[in-house]
């Protein structure tokens, strides 16, 4: 279809070189438009040679087929075929084809070989898209030719200079000002078409053109649609169209894994159906508001699966029209793991605050710890050396005995005081052992309390306070360790006989409970304020709360106390009012909680 000689056309040659030989014969002349609808001024240089004109009825009926070939068929080498068959029933030709541009090779490549012996040669050959050969020129310059003599035209390389065709037709294929192709036909004989086939193979190139256009069209749909489908299944992300009224019309693989729900199940349904109960009605409102524009991303909504379980999921949405209808698309991420670290992180990070508090406290705790104890060990110690110091210079006896007796007596009052308080840090360091520190055995709660008594009353004495015992003689004999509630109650004593003025009384009382003995001890002293409370059962707390520490004691009492109650089951509670005295109480269950 184009000649055998490789010399391209020269530049700036016209249109109406294209003729049959290599001179342009005088018999030649130009037709404007030579088809009445096509979009562009294309001219059309052809040779008045020997004519064939077909009958007319036989063009329209061809031009049905092809028009229904076109309407009917999806498939490109149907319609092809069609085109093909139809056009040889009104032009006589021995070989035609149609090329096809494809832009992303640049070039034509030869689609739907026909010839009239059946052979396929020359199938997808490719076709440079340049001035070099008569289809690329076609092609390049959107005008139709018309070769008579294609021997004797040595201004363009022949595609298929095998085939030996003397004359031939090529007519572009242009929809919407777009190139798609050419049509070309050719014979063995010399002068074989006229200016008549030329113009039906003009307007069958329209229809090429129109018929090509729709497959490449649904092609590309078809494409568009394949894609469509791989993105939604095989995307990672949660992919949700929904109607106007919020009902699921397409959902993906990532929808249905998350939710637990089957495609059927979701299609038609609410989008509410995965909405907690408790926030529906914001769901509601969240979509409409999405629907109508007003927002486009919904941050960390909690949503329920199939079996109840709750997820959470970021969405961000849009919405598009669909045949004039609204649509909402939602692209979702499951957040449920960053969310849960967050909170992890947010927890651990509040216990982390909270450890370092308590640090602080304990470091606090510490300090305190260390002053208090170089004064209250510090003092009797000190006491006890000087007195100490004082007898020992005494070689020469200058020391009256009554004197020397006083100064021993202190001394054994300090020691005693000293002892106590290494017996304190003792008890205060097994404080976190269990309950295997206890030795009980049966025995008198009332007992207890009297021994007690007896041990606190030197104490009291030196501090001109009457001890008073109020005991119930209805509390039966009882399994306890007896060292431990009797450290309890002379603990609660020396507290009370400390804090109580002079001249007063400190009464402790035994009372019979439900399932339980309790003892409380009452004195009349200052107090304690409610916000004071709290803290009396903590380690180093003075009941007096001040930092001059007018009161002997590391204040760990109150803690041993509360400490060997809960050892055995029990409970303790104080009942106090600023200026009106307190009264602190335990209790002993008869049946010691494992």
């Amino acid at each position: 279809m184009s000649n055998a000689n490789d010399t391209s056309m020269p530049p700036g040659t016209p249109a109406e070189a294209i003729v049959g030989g290599v001179e342009r014969p005088a018999d030649c002349r130009e037709i404007d438009s030579v088809d009445p609808y096509a979009d562009s001024d294309a001219s059309v240089v052809y040779c008045d040679v020997r004519g064939q004109r077909s009958d007319e009825e036989q063009q329209l009926a061809a031009v049905m087929e092809i028009a229904n070939a076109i309407s009917s068929q999806l498939d490109l080498n149907q319609i092809l075929s069609a085109i093909s068959k139809e056009l040889s029933k009104v032009i006589d030709y021995d070989i035609g084809c149609v090329a096809i541009y494809e832009k992303e090779r640049c070039g034509l490549f030869m689609r739907h070989v026909w010839r009239r012996g059946g052979q396929t040669t020359g199938e997808g050959r490719y076709v440079p898209l340049d001035d070099s050969n008569l289809v690329g020129w076609v092609a390049n310059h959107r005008k139709p030719a018309l070769r008579g003599n294609i021997p004797a035209d040595g201004r363009f390389r022949e595609i298929m200079k095998e085939d030996g065709l003397k004359s031939d037709i090529v007519v572009p294929l242009v929809a919407k000002d777009m190139l798609i192709g050419t049509v070309n036909v050719g014979s063995y004989e010399l002068n074989h078409f006229s200016d008549f086939d030329l113009d039906l193979v003009v307007r069958f190139g329209k229809l090429t053109s129109i018929a090509i256009e729709k497959c490449q069209l649904l092609r590309e749909l078809a494409d568009l649609g394949e894609k469509y489908r791989l993105l939604m299944k095989n995307a990672s992300e949660i992919i949700v169209i929904l109607n106007a009224q919020g009902e699921f019309v397409e959902c993906n693989r990532a929808m249905c894994e998350i939710s637990g729900y089957r495609p059927e199940e979701l299609i038609g349904q609410s989008l509410f159906l995965v909405a907690l109960p408790e926030r529906r009605d914001e769901a509601k409102r969240s979509f409409f508001s999405m629907l109508r524009g007003e927002i486009s991303r919904l941050p960390e909504i909690s949503c329920r699966k199939k079996s109840g379980e709750i997820v959470v999921v970021d969405i961000s949405g849009g919405v598009m029209r669909i045949k004039g209808d609204p649509y909402v698309v939602l692209i979702a991420h499951d957040i449920t793991d960053r969310r849960t670290l967050q909170e992890r992180i947010t927890t651990q990070n509040a216990e982390l605050t909270e450890i370092n508090r308590k640090l602080r406290e304990l470091d606090d705790l510490k300090n305190e710890f260390l002053g208090r104890i170089s004064h209250e060990l510090r003092t009797p110690l000190s006491v006890i050396m000087a007195y100490t110091g004082t007898l020992l210079e005494d070689r020469d006896q200058s020391i009256d005995p009554q004197t020397r007796a006083e100064f021993l007596r202190i001394i054994d009052d300090h020691s005693n005081k000293l002892l106590g308080l290494i017996n304190d840090l003792l008890d205060l360091s097994r404080v976190e052992v269990s309950r295997t520190m206890l030795h009980a055995s049966e025995g008198s709660v009332n007992d207890i309390v009297k021994i007690s008594i007896r041990i606190a009353e030197p104490f009291a004495a030196q501090h001109h306070v009457e001890l008073v015992t109020e005991l119930d003689d209805m509390i039966p004999i009882m399994s306890f360790d007896p060292l431990r509630i009797r450290q309890a109650c002379v603990n609660l004593l020396n507290n009370a006989v400390k804090f109580s003025p002079a001249g007063s009384t400190v009464t402790i009382r035994s009372r019979n409970g439900s399932g339980e003995a309790v003892v409380s001890v009452m004195d009349s002293g200052p107090g304690i304020g409610q916000d004071e409370l709290p803290k009396l059962f903590e380690k180093f707390t003075q009941l007096d709360g001040g930092a001059s520490r007018e009161k002997d004691g590391l204040g760990i009492g109150l803690k041993l106390v509360k400490h060997y109650v809960e050892l055995h089951g029990g409970r303790i509670w104080v009942e106090s009012e600023a200026g009106r005295g307190s009264t602190f109480s335990f209790s002993i269950p008869r049946r010691q909680q494992d």
